[in-house]
């Protein structure tokens, strides 16, 4: 049976505002929903001409993600999931795709979420990873970060860590429906609160509330980047979808990322919602968004 693809965008949000968006909005458990995003992202279709290779890397599960077996770059990604949601399960597929779309190794790391750990646990964390790479002669040139919603706040937050501590910089970052302003300022958290399909304003606070301790400022620049000092950063790719509620997290980072000389590529994609880059195997802007990042990371080579 044939469908239209505005029919099949329907059904689709529809789907997904009854199974995440809506229960996201309600005081439930991070375990609940935990399960709920582990079940949806079974969906997912996972490329079987990718190698899987679980492992360990600075005391974190990990797992490498290889589509060749010579491959300079890797890049590094970060799950997204409002600072305490994600996981190796939720991004596995997601990350197949974007290891066969660009022939490049992907790592995959399994971060401390909130609440059971707070800032700056995760970013910690996956500054040792970074530090573990180096150790193993991976060449800085050669990693790419890249981090959904909450990952790229982590992906960006990481890159300035690395820049504070004189360490070899990475060559780019990719963020994909980045979450970068806690303080919850951005005029698409209302405009697009009733068009994003699959991310609550409820979820963003229950996720700020669980990973900021009282002590920390919620624009504090390593918990919202999107203050920090941006000058000197790598060449940055960003991707946001049209009805996302953190439209305007993405399009203000691009302006002051701008006002401070770093070259950035911004791609808006009509008619999409959070991470909507995940749904790459039933939407052509989601193919478009891998093609892009792809397009991107292969100029940084």
């Amino acid at each position: 049976m044939n469908i239209s693809p505005m029919t099949k965008q329907l059904i689709t949000e529809s789907f997904l505002k009854a199974t995440i968006r809506t229960p996201s909005q309600f005081s439930l458990p991070p375990n609940a929903m935990r399960v709920a995003l582990e079940q949806l992202c079974k969906l997912f279709p996972q490329d079987k001409n990718v190698k899987i290779r679980p492992l360990k890397i600075a005391g974190l599960k990990a797992e490498e993600i290889k589509p060749q077996d010579e491959a300079t770059q890797l890049i590094f990604h970060i799950h997204g999931g409002a600072f305490f949601l994600g996981s190796l399960n939720t991004h596995r597929a997601f990350l197949t795709q974007i290891a066969a779309r660009t022939q490049i190794q992907v790592l995959h790391v399994d971060y401390p979420l909130s609440p059971e750990s707070t800032y700056p646990d995760a970013l910690d964390a996956l500054f040792d990873v970074y530090e573990a790479l180096l150790a193993q002669g991976v060449l800085a040139k050669d990693i790419i970060l890249s981090g959904d919603s909450c990952g790229a706040n982590l992906a960006l937050a990481l890159a300035l860590k690395i820049q504070k501590q004189q360490r070899p910089q990475v060559s780019g970052l990719i963020l994909m429906s980045p979450f970068l302003d806690l303080t919850l300022s951005s005029p698409s958290l209302r405009y697009n609160s009733k068009h994003d399909a699959l991310l609550s304003i409820e979820a963003l606070e229950a996720g700020i509330d669980y990973y900021v301790p009282s002590s920390i400022q919620r624009d504090d620049p390593e918990v919202s980047p999107y203050f920090a000092d941006l000058a000197g950063l790598p060449p940055i790719h960003i991707q946001v979808g049209s009805k996302e509620i953190l439209l305007d997290d993405a399009q203000r980072f691009k302006e002051k990322a701008e006002q401070a000389k770093v070259k950035v590529e911004f791609k808006l994609y009509t008619g999409m919602w959070h991470n909507f880059q995940m749904f790459n195997a039933w939407f052509d802007e989601a193919k478009r968004s891998l093609s892009d990042l792809a397009d991107f990371a292969h100029r940084l080579d």
